[in-house]
């Protein structure tokens, strides 16, 4: 975690084993009782809305202490009224404060992918702090690779063109294959590359081949479980 809460509002003394202590109950809690968080899938650099489930007044909210974090670490934290956003998702993370508590996280990234969990306590007559409310959702992020271009680079020598298959912003590991008739080709020069901070990944590669005669090429693109493809024709000119 690494990050002290600055209020007032919480424990004075050794507020970061307090909060410690408030995510190893979270864990403790979903594993005895057997729940299975609901899912959402969203892509890279879209939007997600992700909700307490939870049923309140305004005037209600303002004596609450909510909490939403990912898997171990904290996200964001909502007391008395007062947000403090954790760094991995500052100006990219807004609450949404009406009937039901909700956050919104901007720009989705790969390293969003994670179960999230809403604790919400509420204080007794005593004014003693207890769980009022619990609940957790997991967010799959995917990054699909967009259909592959086919340029053309010229004649590398007489008789032969030379052609360059490419796409980028997928995950995870993409492989690249050439194939004629089912059958596949050697190629050139294949090129596999990650963004370092993103993680997505960018591939291309150049097939050469005998211009006299017609071709039709298949670049075949696989990541995970899942395929993206493109066809090049060549007709020999007569």
């Amino acid at each position: 975690m690494g990050h002290t809460m600055k209020w007032g509002t919480l424990p004075p003394k050794r507020p970061c084993l307090w909060l410690s202590q408030l995510l190893v109950l979270t864990g403790l809690f979903h594993f005895c009782s057997g729940i299975t968080p609901k899912s959402v899938t969203k892509r890279v650099k879209e939007t997600v809305m992700l909700s307490c489930d939870y049923n309140t007044s305004t005037e209600e909210l303002t004596s609450l202490r909510i909490y939403w974090q990912k898997d171990s670490k904290m996200v964001l934290a909502i007391l008395l009224g007062k947000v403090q956003v954790w760094p991995e998702y500052e100006n990219r993370t807004i609450t949404d404060m009406n009937d039901n508590p909700r956050i919104v996280i901007l720009a989705l990234r790969l390293s969003d992918s994670g179960t999230y969990t809403c604790v919400i306590q509420k204080p007794d007559l005593k004014g003693t702090y207890k769980l009022e409310h619990l609940t957790s959702v997991r967010l799959m992020i995917r990054a699909d690779f967009p259909v592959p271009t086919i340029n053309d680079l010229g004649n590398p020598s007489p008789n032969i063109r030379r052609v360059i298959c490419s796409t980028s912003g997928g995950f995870p590991r993409p492989h690249l294959y050439w194939l004629e008739n089912g059958e596949e080709l050697n190629a050139t020069n294949t090129t596999l590359s990650q963004d370092p901070e993103t993680k997505l990944y960018m591939i291309s590669s150049e097939l050469d081949f005998n211009m006299t005669s017609n071709h039709s090429f298949l670049c075949l693109v696989k990541y995970g479980d899942l395929t993206v493809s493109q066809t090049f024709y060549w007709q020999e000119c007569k």
